[in-house]
């Protein structure tokens, strides 16, 4: 049966307990996978996360004591997990203007790994949880971002793009060749679970129009692959009805016995 996942991401300093507990109402016990930014400002950067626009000071997510005790308290419960969810959020313009994502700018940086390895430290210690994946602002990432992403002991929430940031193997190769078939001829991004020896990777989709979710559930379960589906917080606050069909969908995909999973859980 299908194991159901819901990755939530942009969760940082600004967010409000409130905010999040209200856009679940419908689905409160449904164990929502948390990616969680550690450091969050927009000074050199543009565009981070909704709730920062405009501040100048880097705000450290642990500060706020409300979100970490009530996300401490639903991982004791089971129904949350935590994920590192890059660095700052940050995005950069590149030399023709264009707006680049953190684990793209941030490619060649020199002890990226450090610094990926400190945070997953930091919050295994600040939630009393471990960190199993990463997930890239933007779903965007680098060749050697991605490896810092695994030599840390990390699983990436993610998949393979055309332009194939990875190394040249035959594992990579024989998963890149999949999931440009199942994209031709199946209609999806490859949703299964991509095994590359270093590490593990799986999909979510950003999708989340009832009909289409529908489809892709029925896919996953004819193929015994699990299905994680990616949202924001802070847009199914402000806007509810681009939602609509992901809270109908929830309901139909259990009526029809799929298993409401962690992310983290998944990987293992």
């Amino acid at each position: 049966m299908v194991q159901l996942i819901i990755r939530d991401d942009d969760t940082n300093y600004f967010t409000k307990v409130s905010d999040l507990k209200r856009v679940y109402s419908e689905i409160p016990d449904f164990p929502v996978s948390f990616a969680v930014v550690p450091t969050v400002t927009d000074v050199s950067t543009i565009g981070a996360c909704s709730d920062t626009k405009g501040n100048l000071i880097p705000r450290y997510v642990g500060e706020n004591a409300e979100l970490v005790e009530y996300l401490k308290k639903r991982l004791k419960e089971g129904t949350c997990d935590v994920l590192l969810h890059g660095i700052t959020h940050g995005y950069r313009f590149d030399k023709s203007g264009g707006r680049q994502a953190e684990m793209v700018w941030r490619d060649e940086e020199e002890d990226l790994c450090g610094t990926i390895k400190h945070w997953k430290e930091d919050f295994e210690q600040l939630f009393d949880y471990p960190i199993n994946c990463f997930v890239a602002p933007s779903n965007s990432i680098g060749k050697h971002a991605i490896k810092a992403v695994y030599k840390c002991g990390l699983n990436f929430s993610g998949i393979i793009s055309i332009k194939y940031e990875r190394d040249l193997d035959l594992r990579t190769i024989r998963n890149y060749l999949k999931r440009v078939y199942v994209r031709a001829v199946d209609g999806f991004a490859y949703p299964g679970i991509m095994d590359y020896g270093t590490h593990k990777e799986l999909n979510a989709t950003f999708h989340s129009e009832y009909d289409y979710l529908v489809e892709l559930f029925k896919y996953c379960n004819n193929h015994n692959y699990p299905m994680a589906i990616n949202v924001h917080y802070w847009q199914m606050r402000d806007d509810p009805i681009y939602y609509k069909g992901l809270f109908q969908f929830i309901k139909y995909a259990i009526d029809k016995g799929a298993i409401p999973t962690r992310l983290s859980d998944v990987f293992k």
